[in-house]
């Protein structure tokens, strides 16, 4: 039977089903998380003149019985809601709000540049710049006309090398957000003896933030990079991007920048564009980096923005340097970089750490004496590695030989982990290099007992492209 159904006809007779909410929803989800989806559900049927009722309700039924009932999870919720976009002085954001806000321009007090501000109702992210740089992490707070106020963790200054001496930083509070007509960011100094400055901010300093639009794509089934602007000042490129991927879930995931440090930082080190796309290593899994080259073979880098606020989403380049026209825009690699711990979940305290606090354990029977061959081969959310042996050296230390394992066809190619207990005492992990094979030291001030207890696992590897990208002039604004 071919009836021909589309997304239309099955929505609509869905309407003439009777199921009870509780057959698929959680008690993690709230009412207004179960009124947002049947909201957004029913937001899309559109009245249609039914044709053979009947057979179209069994195929409905047939149909929502092979949907994954995904809706009972929260967590797989909110990734339904929220949408990636890329804001200019702040870079990435996860948007879950019909509308949210940014700043309209950037303001200044005294030494201190509020570049940007975002808010919608379940985040608030600032992003400034303080000259010169600070030697103490401030504390950032926002109280609102209601009395509501929301304590923003901060992060260390952007710049790791910077090259005017300013810091730049990104502060986040992530929670329920209420509305309001004014704001107020209050910086605190590191010992909360003064206020080093208070911006005060109305409904008019705030416009809507517009949702990006993907231009390009490049992909390698795992990882997609995604091009979301193209904008060009004189001879200086601006490009937009993020990436998306189709990894397994991380407690702490992170990607390198690709960017060559900024302009001016590029030429202290030594970078000389333009440069042959033949002299450029594309095939290091332990770097990467973002270049466009046109079809005589140069090719420029991309270089960070001086206030380095967006550097993980936007790159510059300098097109006087190339004599082309015909432009790609090239990532040999996107390398990552994850945690078993989200150590900002638990405030970077381990005294809250419990059970579920990493998702990697490994619990190893340390000999009595001398060493122990163990060859045993262990699968973390599918990537591989063999502890090879362990040793005992003394009653409060012990030796860690191990190594990854990497199928030379995958597209995922590891290039460092290590792993360390973070619940058996305060000690030492002295990690070095030892015949192609990776070897630990631990030393335990409390000494070692008959098990090694193995619950933080970092895991390095790359996900291998290239991602290239043919540009259209056209697309150039």
């Amino acid at each position: 039977m071919n009836l021909n159904l589309n997304e239309d006809d099955v929505l609509k007779l869905l309407n003439d089903v009777n199921i009870n909410e509780n057959e698929f929803s959680s008690d993690d989800l709230n009412e207004f998380e179960k009124k947002k989806i049947c909201k957004d559900i029913i937001s899309k049927v559109k009245p249609k003149k039914p044709k053979g009722k009947k057979n179209f309700i069994a195929a409905a039924i047939i149909f929502l019985i092979t949907i994954p009932i995904i809706i009972s999870q929260k967590n797989v919720l909110a990734n339904m809601i929220e949408k990636l976009t890329v804001i200019s002085g702040i870079g990435e954001v996860k948007v879950s709000s019909d509308r949210p806000k940014i700043l309209k321009n950037s303001i200044k007090q005294g030494n201190i540049t509020l570049a940007n501000m975002y808010i919608d109702n379940n985040k608030i992210i600032v992003t400034l710049t303080i000259e010169p740089e600070e030697l103490k992490r401030s504390y950032y707070t926002i109280t609102d006309n209601h009395g509501n106020s929301y304590e923003l963790h901060s992060s260390d200054n952007l710049a790791l090398m910077p090259d005017n001496q300013i810091g730049s930083y990104r502060a986040e509070y992530n929670g329920k957000v209420k509305k309001a007509n004014s704001y107020t960011l209050s910086i605190v100094d590191n010992d909360k003896k003064f206020t080093k400055a208070t911006f005060k901010l109305k409904n008019s300093n705030f416009k809507e933030a517009a949702e990006s639009k993907i231009l390009y794509t490049a992909t390698n089934g795992i990882t997609t990079l995604n091009v979301t602007s193209l904008k060009r000042q004189g001879n200086i490129l601006k490009v937009d991007y993020y990436f998306t991927d189709t990894l397994p879930d991380f407690k702490s995931k992170r990607i390198d920048t690709l960017n060559y440090g900024t302009f001016q930082e590029g030429k202290e080190w030594g970078c000389k564009e333009p440069i042959s796309t033949k002299l450029i290593n594309n095939n290091s899994i332990q770097n990467s980096h973002i270049i466009i080259s046109d079809e005589y073979n140069n090719a420029v880098y991309g270089h960070n923005n001086i206030n380095y606020l967006d550097q993980g989403n936007e790159s510059l380049f300098d097109l006087s340097k190339l004599t082309g026209k015909k432009l790609k825009l090239t990532v040999p690699n996107v390398i990552y970089h994850t945690d078993s711990i989200n150590f900002k979940a638990i405030n970077n305290d381990l005294n809250n750490f419990n059970n579920e606090t990493s998702d990697f354990n490994l619990e190893l029977d340390i000999p009595k004496s001398g060493k122990s061959i163990l060859n045993k081969i262990v699968n973390y959310k599918g990537f591989k590695f063999k502890i090879i042996s362990i040793n005992r050296l003394s009653n409060d230390s012990i030796e860690l030989i191990y190594n990854y394992i990497n199928d030379s066809n995958s597209r995922l190619q590891t290039s460092n982990i290590l792993f360390e207990s973070v619940t058996d005492g305060d000690g030492e992990c002295n990690p070095s290099q030892n015949n192609g094979n990776i070897k630990v030291f631990y030393k335990l001030q409390n000494g070692i007992g008959d098990n090694l207890k193995l619950n933080h696992l970092q895991y390095t590897f790359s996900s291998v492209g290239p991602f290239e990208i043919d540009l259209n002039p056209s697309t150039i604004k």
